[in-house]
């Protein structure tokens, strides 16, 4: 009797122990099997990029200084001009002809002048030998006076047309590349009409806003003064060949947008970039011991964002993070985490805090 009931006791204890064994392999198979990675410090490149306007170094409307008819237009568009070099000849017969009557005019005050200087002499010698009285002698000298005045009236008409004269001839008043030209030979030319504009490309100027926080930042690591190769993106996706140099365009903070505006030069010898081109400036900077993790090891909650730290148990704990940058496809974490600890490297939708899972072993390379 008891040999049979120590049987029956042996038969339960291994049916249970086999049992228990099932449940345990059926548990592992439903543990999540998920890559994972160490967390490391490396030394990297953190690049921000900026929307920029680009502006000429020189940008220059020419308008008309009188009107007239367009005699001779002496350059075309997009052609590289000379500082002085004419560039267009409005006709000025009606005014040579008003200088000639100026010129004349001039004269006849200047003959009247003459006049009235010998007559004064002569009032002053019968002055001096008392032959006539004070009041001629004041005559005389205010008829002079008077022959000075419009002698000095006729040379500045004369002056005056000679100038508009000269605003006939429309020279370029820097080396530079002539935009449209609106106007064509023959034209009736109105007072400040756009006759074209002048653009020196030799250099260009990026302009950029800058967040002040950022500002202050870089400021405060003393980074300004760093970024000497700022990196330019054509619109056409491709990178300009010459690099360019951070200055500084304004003095204060738009109180509305809380930015600063800054503006990179770049060479231009090219011609290449023409004024109001569009392109996407590059700031990199190194950083050093960056602590990294991949950008699919981060889920966000809230505005917040979080990783997965596996222990040495293989469970998950959820962990906020702060990130410091963003790389192409990783984050440098400010903090959170510390070098050497283990995370989750993707997969993150799935897993809960305070799961355990099984970690994926990384494929050999030959």
């Amino acid at each position: 009797m008891n040999t049979k009931f120590f049987i029956g006791c042996a038969l339960v204890a291994l049916s249970v122990v086999s049992c228990g064994g099932e449940k345990a392999n059926a548990n592992a198979k439903l543990l999540k099997t998920l890559p994972t990675v160490k967390v490391e410090r490396r030394d990297t490149v953190v690049s921000t990029k900026f929307v920029a306007d680009i502006q000429a170094k020189k940008n220059v409307e020419i308008h008309a200084r009188i009107a007239g008819l367009m005699d001779q237009i002496h350059v075309n568009e997009g052609q590289k001009v000379r500082k002085g070099q004419t560039l267009f000849k409005l006709n000025d017969a009606e005014l040579q002809i008003e200088l000639l009557k100026a010129q004349a005019t001039l004269k006849t005050a200047q003959a009247d002048m003459r006049m009235a200087a010998v007559e004064l002499r002569q009032m002053q010698a019968l002055y001096d030998k008392k032959v006539i009285a004070d009041n001629e002698l004041e005559l005389a000298q205010a008829k002079h006076e008077a022959s000075e005045a419009k002698v000095a009236y006729a040379a500045a008409e004369k002056n005056a047309i000679i100038q508009q004269i000269g605003f006939t001839t429309v020279v370029a008043p820097f080396d530079g590349v002539i935009d449209r030209i609106p106007l064509k030979e023959g034209s009736l030319v109105q007072n400040g009409s756009l006759l074209t504009t002048v653009s020196e490309l030799d250099e260009v100027l990026a302009y950029f806003s800058l967040p002040e926080n950022i500002y202050f930042q870089m400021l405060a690591e003393n980074r300004i003064a760093d970024h000497k190769a700022i990196e330019l993106i054509l619109p056409n996706g491709v990178k300009y060949d010459h690099k360019g140099i951070l200055e500084t365009a304004e003095a204060e903070i738009d109180k509305y947008t809380g930015a600063i505006q800054f503006k990179v030069k770049f060479v231009n010898p090219e011609g290449l970039i023409k004024h109001g081109t569009s392109g996407k400036l590059i700031m990199s900077e190194s950083k050093k011991d960056a602590l990294i993790i991949p950008q699919r090891s981060v889920f966000s909650i809230q505005d917040k964002r979080f990783v997965f730290v596996v222990d040495k148990n293989q469970v998950v704990k959820m962990r906020k993070i702060m990130v410091a940058a963003t790389l192409e496809d990783s984050y440098i974490v400010e903090s959170g985490l510390e070098e050497g600890e283990t995370i989750v490297r993707e997969g993150t939708q799935s897993l809960r805090d305070g799961e355990k899972i099984k970690i994926k072993k990384a494929k050999k390379t030959a």
